[in-house]
């Protein structure tokens, strides 16, 4: 069943929630089309045992008081301020702030920055102390040399992700403002098309004219403007007609395992976010839900989120775990080696979610090669890509997206 719209909208995570809510609220008719069953991409919050808890941590970084109030306005309630930074674990104890955030008190051994991490790093903190405090964390998540990753990581999770006072998060979890952004989406007079997979992007004489859909009601979308919030290479894959060959340079896709561990118990700690480099401890990562909202957990109980990352396959060794396995190794490792809790058989596996694909990986020197496919897409005419690495970043690059395409809708239309 063919359809008509002013613009397309590929993906329901941050970036494609933004985008359609911009648009439909400029006045554009809006389609938005979402593979899966539920909006929010990764940022989803998921319930079980009476708990609320999010598919793995998610700081917004909402940064102003325009976007707190735009986001409290969307959810009809106030933020939550959580005043905890991020914490880490060093010489054996919690301590506030990133691995990534310190910096010694001399910097006496800088190298040049050279495109990698290591030399984007070392240019700012040195090289002995990059090695000592940031690269065992780095490379335990990404599971590569800093010489191999590429500068902008670093760049990215140095300066978009911090938050070194606090942080605002959404009461009852990430999810909650997703669905308020989809909400209003569909206020606005919208439509959101859930379990419809994009299989096709048609464009012509160098113009976008629609996308083809599979799911319950496949067929064409025929839209003015098309916006990509889903992976470029998705989206190149898509083309029809194909696209050039060679657009697309491998890609290393990280793991990651998140594990759930409950207990009928107080707090663990009083942090809501730890990042631990230690090789002998399964997570880089652990969030502990009730130090974000304390309604996400009813009273007397705590719920923990393990993020375990890995390569995915059969020699990685904690992904080879079953799933009962893998949460016995994260409880056990908050005894010891960490000295968290004194009975690790007090926590019991709620459940394992495992994402073989989480995240993508492109070494230093193909950064470059890595363009290719967004400039492709970025001279179809009509077509518009939204892209974010945090939650504010995702929903800003879409609406930016919007604001693009309802300008070359309106400038179509004259």
């Amino acid at each position: 069943m063919d359809s008509l719209c002013d613009v397309a909208v590929l993906g329901a995570g941050p970036a494609g929630l933004a985008a359609a809510l911009r648009a439909a609220r400029s006045g554009a008719s809006v389609t938005l089309v979402e593979a899966g069953d539920r909006v929010g991409g990764l940022c989803r919050t998921l319930q079980s045992d009476g708990c609320r808890y999010d598919l793995g941590g998610h700081i917004p970084f909402l940064r102003s008081a325009e976007r707190v109030e735009w986001a409290e306005e969307l959810m009809g309630t106030p933020l939550i301020w959580v005043d905890r930074p991020v914490a880490r674990v060093e010489d054996g104890r919690i301590r506030s702030g990133r691995y990534i955030d310190q910096h010694p008190d001399r910097v006496g051994d800088a190298v040049p920055p050279d495109g990698s991490a290591a030399g984007e790093l070392g240019s700012t903190v040195g090289a002995s102390f990059r090695d000592r405090v940031i690269r065992p964390y780095m490379q335990k998540v990404d599971g590569w040399p800093l010489e191999v990753i590429a500068a902008d990581r670093a760049v990215k999770l140095r300066d978009e992700q911090r938050a070194p006072d606090g942080f605002w998060f959404p009461p009852g979890g990430i999810g909650t403002l997703m669905d308020a952004m989809a909400a209003a989406v569909t206020d606005a007079g919208g439509t959101i098309r859930l379990g419809t997979p994009m299989t096709a992007l048609h464009h012509e004489g160098g113009r976008v004219t629609g996308v083809e859909v599979a799911g319950a009601d496949p067929g064409v979308i025929h839209a003015g403007s098309v916006i990509s919030a889903i992976t470029p290479g998705l989206v190149v894959r898509a083309a029809d007609p194909a696209a050039p060959e060679g657009l697309l340079p491998p890609v290393t896709m990280r793991a990651v395992a998140l594990v759930y561990l409950i207990a009928d118990r107080a707090h663990v700690t009083d942090q809501a976010w730890i990042q631990v480099s230690d090789p002998r401890v399964p997570f880089s990562r652990i969030a502990e839900f009730a130090n974000w909202d304390p309604a996400m957990v009813p009273p007397g109980r705590t719920v923990l989120c393990a993020e375990v990352y890995g390569t995915g396959g059969p020699d990685d060794p904690w992904w080879s775990l079953d799933d009962l396995g893998l949460a016995r190794a994260c409880a056990t490792a908050m005894a010891d080696p960490l000295g968290w809790v004194d009975d690790p058989s007090a926590f019991r596996m709620l459940e394992v979610r495992r994402l073989p694909r989480a995240y993508p990986l492109i070494e230093a020197w193909r950064v470059g090669e890595a363009t290719h496919a967004p400039m492709w897409l970025a001279g179809i005419e009509g077509l518009e890509l939204a892209r974010g690495g945090t939650v504010v970043t995702a929903i800003e690059a879409g609406e930016a997206a919007a604001d693009r395409a309802g300008g070359a809708v309106m400038a179509g239309a004259a």
